[in-house]
């Protein structure tokens, strides 16, 4: 009997523990709703600061990449460009007979386009149109463009990063215009215009439309319509530019000075545009337009860039180069300055 009861009692002993350790198991070690806490460790990388970087007094068309890492002038026959957070310089090269005739940045990434005229055997001008991609230092030729002015200069290319469309306008003796279309088979075409001396051009980031305007009437055209943009109570609108969304930007100018800027689509209609209302009247040269829509009045007397739409003031240092995405650019005792926008 004595026997069968401690039988009994190790037996009850060896379930109380089993129960117990499945119970354990049950609730506790793979229990659903233990709570565990993860740590995530972040990297913080620190900002590098821009190194300085010294622009010469003979440096001409000094202008900076659309973020403003890059600065680029032509000096010397020579396009330089230079890193401003590692000071390194490139030196976009060219033959023998070579002169730039124009260079710009395009409007999303740090690539530029190169124009370059040729010295010629007959009687005319030959440009070469070109890719830089600064980030690889890769020259990629575009396309080749005659004409028999040998006076001719490329005043202006036109892009847009989403339709892969390029317009060239050539500006030939007597202020006459000449404009080429060029796709994204390299394929060239004359563009027909409603003038022959345009001033400003402007292209839509969305759609293939060439927006350009008269030099003498100042008549705001764009391509594949036969009138020009008509605005209700605007008698002499001067183009300003066009934003990410494809909105058109017209100034009225009085006196030669701009008080009213009128904005909206192409479709808008006479009574479909929206006003701004500048606070004094300004220069067309000293209004600009960033992507984003936002508009910045520049005073150079004062070092002073304004939005135009807050009244925000922004400060800068020595003579302005020009607005990029986020920061203001100039020169200031022959160095490079960007003061940003915030």
């Amino acid at each position: 009997m004595k026997v069968f009861k401690r039988v009994i009692a190790w037996m009850s002993i060896s379930l109380a523990i089993q129960f117990a350790g499945l119970f354990y198991i049950n609730n506790y070690f793979l229990s659903s709703q233990t709570e565990i806490k993860a740590k995530k460790v972040l990297k913080s990388e620190p900002k590098r600061e821009d190194t300085t970087v010294k622009i010469p007094q003979n440096a001409k068309n000094i202008s900076v990449s659309f973020d403003g890492r890059y600065v680029a002038y032509y000096q010397e026959n020579a396009l330089k460009i230079v890193d401003s957070k590692t000071g390194d310089e490139k030196n976009v090269e060219f033959k023998d007979g070579v002169k730039v005739s124009f260079y710009k940045w395009l409007k999303d990434r740090n690539r530029m386009l190169i124009a370059e005229k040729h010295d010629s055997k007959y009687d005319g001008s030959k440009f070469n149109l070109s890719y830089y991609e600064v980030d690889k230092d890769i020259k990629e030729n575009i396309k080749e463009l005659t004409c028999p002015d040998e006076k001719a200069q490329i005043d202006d290319i036109q892009e847009s990063p989403f339709t892969n469309v390029i317009y060239v306008k050539i500006q030939n003796r007597g202020r006459r215009t000449s404009i080429y279309r060029i796709n994204i088979m390299k394929e060239m075409q004359k563009v027909y215009t409603k003038s022959y001396m345009i001033d400003k051009m402007g292209i839509l980031y969305l759609d293939d439309k060439l927006i350009y305007e008269d030099s003498i009437y100042h008549n705001i055209y764009v391509t594949g319509r036969q009138n020009p943009i008509d605005i209700k109570g605007v008698q002499n609108p001067r183009w300003i530019g066009v934003d990410e969304n494809d909105k058109i930007y017209i100034g009225d100018e009085n006196d030669g000075k701009i008080s009213n800027i009128y904005y909206g689509s192409l479709n808008a209609g006479e009574n479909g545009y929206q006003n701004v209302n500048l606070s004094q009247p300004v220069n067309r040269n000293d209004i600009f337009l960033m992507p984003s829509g936002k508009l910045y009045i520049n005073n150079n007397l004062k070092g002073v860039v304004t939005d135009a739409a807050t009244g925000k003031q922004y400060t800068y240092k020595g003579n302005f180069v020009q607005m990029f995405e986020g920061g203001i650019a100039s020169i200031s005792n022959g160095r490079l300055e960007k003061l940003p926008l915030n």
